[in-house]
């Protein structure tokens, strides 16, 4: 293995905080590797605006990870996932790029629940279609019934995530899906695994909650083991957050999300 190489750290980047759980998933699968996140919050929400816009605000991101020597990016964005990922491989050139949207759909094909998948994302990325086109390449025979959920991230940023009114509203967007007899959901937000316990109280045991956190962690750890790219563990893992603006409640959102302190928080001017 490139030791050198191995040390380098993996960029994870996203529009504000919610990438944040995948940050949490890599530091519990991958505790060896650095990390360096990125969350343009300044900018957020990226949902309400054009694909050109966040296409030039995404490719200001990667070149800033790209100046730290990053050995993989992940798009820890389902919106910029959805419409700007060609953007993302494009400025990477040999750099490996992970993102949310394959993982989840890659898990929920592997499921051994059937193949009717059932999709909550914010309304950006359910319009965009990303999921249901990425799962039904990987699986023609798939049915995919997805539901936006647009009050799912204020109700987790408020921390209300064992509220009554968090369940009555997680019941009614899922009663169509639900109603679709599906074996599996994706999580298609960044922000929804915190939800993860009332989304299971609601859905039931038998259907398999796909993490697109999770998932991403497992993907990024296949794929740096095919590259001879693991940390070698010779010095602890450190990890950097840089974001656009720092907001009052950024730090008691971030540590919720991360499930543990922040530490020091890096501001970017451009």
């Amino acid at each position: 293995m490139d030791a050198q190489g191995g040390d380098r750290p993996i960029g994870v980047f996203d529009s504000g905080v919610g990438g944040l759980t995948v940050v949490r998933a890599l530091m519990e699968r991958l505790p060896l590797e650095n990390i360096i996140y990125f969350g343009d919050t300044a900018r957020v929400p990226y949902g309400v605006k054009s694909v050109a816009t966040i296409g030039q605000f995404t490719g200001q991101i990667v070149d800033f990870l790209l100046r730290r020597e990053v050995k993989m990016l992940i798009v820890a964005c389902n919106t910029m996932a959805a419409v700007a990922l060609k953007t993302v491989v494009q400025r990477a050139g040999n750099v490996p790029v992970l993102d949310v949207i394959e993982a989840g759909a890659r898990a929920s094909v592997a499921g051994a629940n059937g193949t009717r998948i059932g999709v909550i994302g914010t309304p950006t990325t359910i319009n965009s279609n990303a999921y249901a086109r990425r799962i039904h390449a990987l699986d023609p025979d798939a049915r995919v019934y997805s539901q936006a959920c647009p009050l799912f991230v204020p109700l987790v940023e408020e921390g209300w995530l064992d509220h009554p009114v968090t369940r009555l509203t997680a019941q009614e967007y899922l009663r169509p899906v639900l109603a679709e007899g599906i074996g599996s959901l994706v999580l298609g937000c960044t922000h929804y695994p915190l939800l993860k316990p009332l989304l299971r109280d609601v859905v039931g045991e038998k259907i398999q909650l796909i993490d697109s956190a999770e998932t991403t962690a497992e993907l990024a750890a296949a794929h740096l083991r095919e590259m001879g790219q693991a940390a070698a563990g010779q010095a602890p893992a450190a990890c950097r957050y840089f974001v656009t603006d720092v907001p009052l409640r950024f730090q008691t959102i971030g540590e919720r999300f991360l499930g543990r302190s922040l530490g020091e928080i890096e501001r970017v001017d451009w």
